[in-house]
């Protein structure tokens, strides 16, 4: 239960599928046919990512993934593929065509940030590369604009002054519930794109903090602990079937709502997650109907952390992680593969809201010595030589030159 709690606030709050309309708040963008076909397959990603995710995890372990988060730093990191890396990413990722999934990224972000005032939410990214090798122009270009990403020269050779530069940004964009994102530079390093979530939202109908009391909670491997467990009663959307129950809960004006789904008695909340997928989801979010609910809900805070690259390759996207093969033409004109995919989440439910944040961390390595570190060698004294074959390895001649002129 409480794994199936943690995942799906970020579902339900940063893939914008289902929000009440408020005149009284702005007028948020409206999505054209094309950018709705692309977050729809944004969505297919992330029930994928989830179940891969899920299937690693440990028994009775957290999961709490944004798959939004993981999306937008995949999707910076698109624009820079190219050849079958580019085709292979567009694959993994569902996403269609690049130009679509950057029109519809800025309209997410633009959506999420106007849907509701009371409500605090930022999605921001940032790029920070080796200074002594800039990115092509026209890929930081359509970062900045699509993405409204930070985009900045690094020194990485000073690798703590670089980890503190950019570990400030995550540390300040999620208000210090995820401090860190890299533990560590590499001599190869090119890029880290990050994307950062942050949101802050109170209940529409608050929980009465007198009233929490200890009660049970019955763990997958049967045993039971005592948690602080919520409880209202109040009239809200809800549905169910043969399989399993779910409730809306809004905050704020009801354009973000937490959706909290069980299974029957009995059934198991991975096969849960494992069944899930865009129609199963729509058919929930569409069919909900207002209902007196007594909702006992527990108040708890997690903090999960998972390094992607398996995840993502188990998925189908092995090229970009392949240094001798992957295609980053687009991005910069030396060869650089993904080497890491890290992603921290947040996430606080108590009586008054949620407080939840992600980060997501796409680290780009060089694959051979950059042009800007070669190595001088200058042949101005004495110098050894050697003639060699190379089948055999013999060594045809081998001598040394003292004065060149003679």
């Amino acid at each position: 239960m409480e794994r199936i709690l943690s995942f799906m606030i970020f579902v339900i709050l940063l893939t914008g599928c289902s929000w009440f309309n408020n005149d009284e708040e702005p007028e948020s963008p409206v999505f054209d046919l094309k950018s709705l076909e692309v977050l729809s397959a944004t969505d297919r990603f992330g029930w994928e990512l989830l179940k891969t995710v899920n299937e690693e995890a440990k028994p009775g372990e957290n999961v709490v993934i944004s798959s939004l988060s993981v999306a937008q730093a995949l999707g910076m990191t698109t624009n820079g593929a190219a050849g079958e890396t580019l085709e292979q990413m567009l694959e993994v990722l569902d996403f269609g065509d690049v130009s679509a999934m950057n029109d519809a990224f800025r309209d997410v972000r633009d959506v999420l940030s106007s849907s509701d005032s009371q409500v605090n939410i930022e999605v921001a990214n940032s790029v920070w590369y080796l200074e002594s090798l800039p990115a092509k122009k026209s890929f930081e270009d359509t970062v900045e604009t699509y993405y409204d990403a930070v985009f900045k020269g690094v020194d990485f050779s000073d690798s703590e002054k670089a980890k503190e530069m950019i570990n400030g940004w995550v540390d300040e964009k999620t208000r210090g519930k995820i401090p860190t994102i890299i533990d560590q530079i590499s001599d190869q390093q090119y890029m880290f794109l990050i994307n950062a979530v942050y949101f802050l939202g109170k209940w529409k109908y608050q929980f009465d903090e007198s009233a929490t009391k200890n009660e049970n909670f019955y763990l997958s491997d049967g045993s039971v602990i005592e948690v602080p467990m919520m409880n209202m009663e109040q009239t809200l959307p809800y549905y169910g079937d043969n399989g399993l129950r779910a409730v809306r809960l809004p905050y704020g004006n009801g354009s973000f709502n937490m959706i909290l789904i069980q299974s029957v008695e009995d059934a198991d909340v991975d096969q849960l997650i494992e069944n899930m997928d865009v129609g199963k989801w729509e058919a929930i979010v569409d069919n909900m109907h207002e209902q007196t609910i007594a909702l006992f809900l527990p108040r708890f805070e997690v903090a999960c952390k998972y390094e992607l690259n398996d995840v993502l390759k188990n998925m189908g996207m092995e090229l970009p992680f392949d240094a001798s093969q992957a295609n980053f033409s687009n991005m910069v004109d030396a060869p650089v593969y993904i080497s890491e995919v890290n992603h921290k989440t947040y996430l606080k439910v108590d009586e008054e809201g949620t407080e939840a944040a992600a980060v997501t961390s796409v680290g780009m390595e060089l694959t051979s010595v950059s042009p800007e570190s070669t190595v001088t060698m200058k042949f101005d004294r004495p110098f050894f030589f050697a003639i060699t074959e190379e089948k055999s390895g013999a060594i045809l001649f081998s001598g040394k030159i003292e004065n060149p002129k003679e």
